[in-house]
This record gives C-alpha cells, structure tokens and sequence, in this order.
C-alpha cells in the first residue's frame, strides 16, 4: 500500500527543516500499472500459433473473480486470442501462456492464486508484484511447482510469514527473484536456500526482516548474481552476508545494502567484485575513512555512502584519479563527518552527474574547475562552512544542471548583471547564502522550479515584479528572514498544486492577495502589517 502526501517530497525525510536534498528514489511505485521491467516482457510474442484454449479459459476465469477497478485487464475478452491481451506473453513455438503479470491488482484471493498455478504450468515469468492479497494469507508454496519459471515478482505483499523457502530450489531456472516487503524473518536459512538456484542473477529482498546468518554455504551454486538487494534488513557485521558475498559473488554489478546495521570499517574486500558498478551502503554504521582502495575500482559509476560515521579528508577522491574517474557518476557522502577541503581540479571526473557532499565539515572554497562539469545534475553541497565568492564560471558549463543546494553556507555570490545561466532549475536552496541585496537578475531567469529557498540571504527587495517567484507550478516557497517591503501583488495565479509558502519575518503590507491562500501551509508571521479581508475558502 502507498500512502501519498502531497508534501512529503518537500520535506525529505530530515528533521533539520527543508535542506535535506532529495533522495533519488529506489523503489517503483505500486501505484504503475506495470513494473519497466515486467512491461518489456508482454505483448511481444509472436502468436501466428494462437493460445491454447484451455489456458485461455483459465485467463478469463481470473479475470471474472478479479475486481479490476482500473480496468487492467480490459483487452481479456472471450473473443480473442489470449496472446494479444496485455500482460500475458506467448510461447511462438508452442503457444503455451509463459508470462503472466497480475501486479497491482485489486482482491487477489488466495484460491485464485492456486488455481492459475495448476492451470498454467508452463508459466516462465510470473509478476504478482502488490496484487493485494489482503492480509495474513498462507504463503504461495505451490509456485514451486512452476519448473519453467524464470522471473517470479511477489514484492509488497503481505503473506503469513513463511517458515522456509525449500519450494525454491525446484525452481532451478529461476533467473529473477523479488520478495521485497514479505516477512520472511523466520526463514532461517534464506542465505543457504537463494544459494543453490544456480541460474539467479537479480535478487530483490528489501525490508524482509532477514534473520543474520552466521554461516556460509559450503556448495556455492548460485554465482551468477548481477543484482543483489538486501537493504533495511537490520543485517550486521557480524552476519556472513559480507563473507558469502565477497567470496562467492564477485560478478555482482549493482549492490544495495543500505539501511542496515554495518559497523566498523568499510571493508577493502569490496574492491574484490571487480564487476561493481553500483554500491550503495547508505544509513549503516561504517566509520572510519573511505578505502583508498576504492580508487581501483575501475567499473564505478555509483558510490553513495551517505549518513554513516566516516570522517577523513576527501584524499581519497585523488585515488579515484586512478580508474573510476572515468566511469563515476554519482558521488553520495551526504550526513558523515569529512573534513577538509575540495580538490582544485574536478575536470577528471568530467561524468559525474551527482556530486553530493551536504551535511560534512567541508570548508575552503568553491574550485572555478566545478563549472566545467558539463554532465552535472544534481549539486548538493549545503549545511558545509564552505566560503568564498561564486561567480558564473563556477556555472559556466553546467547545462544538465536541475537541482542546486548551498544552503547553511558562508558563500557570496557575485554574477554580472547580464548573465543568464545555461540550466533551467527544478531546484533552488540558497538559505543563508548572501544573494542580495537585490533579488538576483539570474535567479529571476528560472521558470521551471518546484522548490526555491532563499531565506536569510540579505535580500532587501520589494515583490513588485514577482511573477518568476510565484510560479504556477512551485511546491515550495521560502523568502523569510528577509528585508522584503511593501505589498504582495495580487496575482491572477492557480497554484497546480497545494504549496508551502513562508513569507514571514519580513516588513511587507497590505492586504493578503487572495491566491495565497491557495497554499496548504502559508506562513506570514512576524512583520507583516496586513489589512482585514475576507479570507476565500478552499476546498483541498
């Protein structure tokens, strides 16, 4: 189940107020029809042969129990064949159904589920990802008798909690297992069960409540893992996940072991997974300073080691130099405690996309060599007492550039008054930054921002011409603790959104415009000498 809140991007997840940068989101949202990856496989068969008709009365048999309230299965009628319907896939040799994808559905019950099993068996790819099997229902066993199955997706589904996993083995050309969300924290022995499918190369187990395991499998079968992920599982140093992982699986390209509880040092033994392109080892316990030995590793695109203990000086970025330069994209150290200074040169990492440094002990200046940075989107360097005068070369070349947060720091900017940046941002966090003392001619170049934060930046302005500051399309406004005068303009402006809105601590006047109270948050406090006047009411 999602449960949406129309502000919940505005204020990530810090409880320091709105400077916490974006997290680039993880997981697909339940609330797509259908999952990229299941939706390359439907629909694509060849089906000169036409389904059997056997399994196409079964389709429609699981079509007349279903509730489709968003009519997912519209195309399911009794007058086609079954394999031009969507979300079900063909065999062109033989014209068996081998892909189902009920993901998302609405009231799956759990006869539904056995009879589909026993009536499609030569089923290769199975999505059954949040079908909403309503709570405390037995757990599926009898998928192990798919043998054909290849991909199986029973992610967000809230299954009695399962006592063992040894149906998974009989799945022995199983290629793709996401189980992410089932409660599997009575599986003692997962570790040794995942290990003996031999053809495994994506396995998905997130907030599973995994059990430790203090023990690793003395047969390794399965070391064919391209993906591996096992974040917020509560997982230890003292687990053999990292042992298994660093002995047996060193063809893995994309490993996610974030919210966890790792301690200590971040091993050097990760340099071993030559293939690595993605680490990601996010909200753990890992302190100490970042492997030099990181710098080998020549496959790197992705290194995100946000919020944990370590600390050090940014030396280690100098070992990138060696290889991974070339191939880095992101850079995560957000919420740790590194000191020191940014290098002068940035030019060899000329692919990075996402540097983002937010919440250390960085200090020193800006380098100019930022700006030649032609493939940054995301630039997170706020909450560092970073100093020093910003000018247009620090931009000069950042084209891709969406998302700027300096915020919390002790920087001056200083742009000519003609300048217009080449990016268009989405958005703007400058808090504490000296920007005034008039609202700058280049900020007021931005049309597309959902985010803009500006407060206490030494501005002492009027909103006279504010029209590029009340967009249509913002989310969030900050423009407090300010020197801002006079009236807000009465706009002719329809908020496409319900967005927080902080003007307080300022001296503006008059009369409240009435598409301010469009805003589900708005914050006029403090100064602000306002005329009496019916307040509209709107329906949120």
């Amino acid at each position: 189940m999602l449960y949406l809140n129309h502000n919940l991007d505005l204020l990530h997840s810090s409880n320091h107020g709105w400077n916490f940068p974006p997290i680039s989101p993880h997981f697909n949202s339940p609330l797509l029809c259908m999952k990229p990856t299941i939706a390359n496989y439907l629909g694509l068969a060849d089906t000169h042969l036409g389904c059997k008709e056997h399994e196409r009365q079964a389709l429609l048999k699981i079509k007349q129990d279903l509730i489709d309230d968003h009519s997912l299965l519209s195309s399911w009628s009794s007058d086609q064949d079954c394999c031009t319907w969507s979300r079900v896939g063909c065999s062109n040799q033989t014209g068996h159904v081998t892909k189902l994808d009920l993901s998302v559905s609405s009231c799956f019950s759990p006869r539904l589920l056995r009879e589909f099993i026993a009536s499609l068996s030569n089923l290769g790819h199975v999505g059954l990802g949040s079908a909403n099997f309503g709570r405390n229902i037995p757990f599926p066993f009898q998928l192990g008798n798919l043998s054909n199955l290849q991909y199986l997706d029973l992610s967000g589904n809230n299954f009695n909690k399962p006592e063992n996993l040894e149906w998974l083995p009989q799945l022995s050309s199983l290629e793709y297992l996401d189980m992410s969300t089932v409660n599997l924290s009575k599986v003692n022995n997962w570790l040794h069960v995942v290990n003996k499918l031999p053809y495994l190369t994506s396995l998905h187990l997130y907030s599973c409540n995994l059990p430790n395991i203090f023990s690793i499998p003395l047969v390794n079968s399965s070391t064919s893992l391209d993906v591996l992920g096992l974040s917020n599982n509560d997982l230890t140093s003292s687990s053999s996940v990292l042992e298994w992982l660093f002995n047996s699986n060193t063809s893995v390209v994309d490993l996610d072991l974030r919210f966890n509880e790792f301690q200590g040092s971040i091993p050097d033994d990760f340099t071993r997974i030559n293939s690595l392109a993605h680490l990601y080892l996010d909200s753990n316990e890992f302190e100490g300073e970042i492997p030099k030995a990181f710098g080998g590793m020549c496959n790197l695109k992705t290194l995100s080691l946000s919020w944990n203990y370590l600390n050090g000086q940014l030396d280690f970025i100098q070992n990138l130099t060696e290889c991974a330069n070339h191939s880095l994209e992101v850079l995560r150290l957000d919420g740790n405690q590194i000191m020191g200074s940014l290098p002068d040169d940035l030019t060899t990492f000329l692919s990075l996309g996402e540097l983002s440094l937010f919440r250390n002990h960085l200090n020193g200046t800006i380098p100019v060599s930022l700006g030649k940075l032609s493939n940054l989107e995301f630039l997170y360097l706020g909450d560092n007492p970073l100093k020093g005068v910003i000018s247009e070369a620090h931009f000069s070349n950042l084209t891709q550039l969406k998302y700027l947060d300096l915020s919390n720091t002790k920087l001056v900017f200083n742009f000519s008054s003609d300048w217009s940046p080449p990016f268009q941002l989405d958005t703007i966090m400058m808090k504490s930054c000296q920007l005034g003392p008039r609202f700058p001619k280049w900020l007021q170049t931005q049309k597309n921002f959902h985010r803009l934060d500006i407060s206490n930046s030494s501005i002492s302005d009027t909103l006279s011409n504010s029209n590029w500051i009340f967009s249509s399309q913002v989310l969030l406004m900050n423009l407090s603790h300010n020197q801002l005068s006079g009236h807000v303009p009465n706009l002719l402006r329809d908020f496409s959104l319900f967005p927080i809105l902080d003007l307080s601590s300022n001296k503006l006047e008059g009369e409240i415009p009435r598409f301010l109270f469009k805003a589900v948050d708005l914050d006029l406090s403090k100064k602000y000498v306002f005329k009496a006047s019916p307040i509209p009411m709107y329906s949120h």
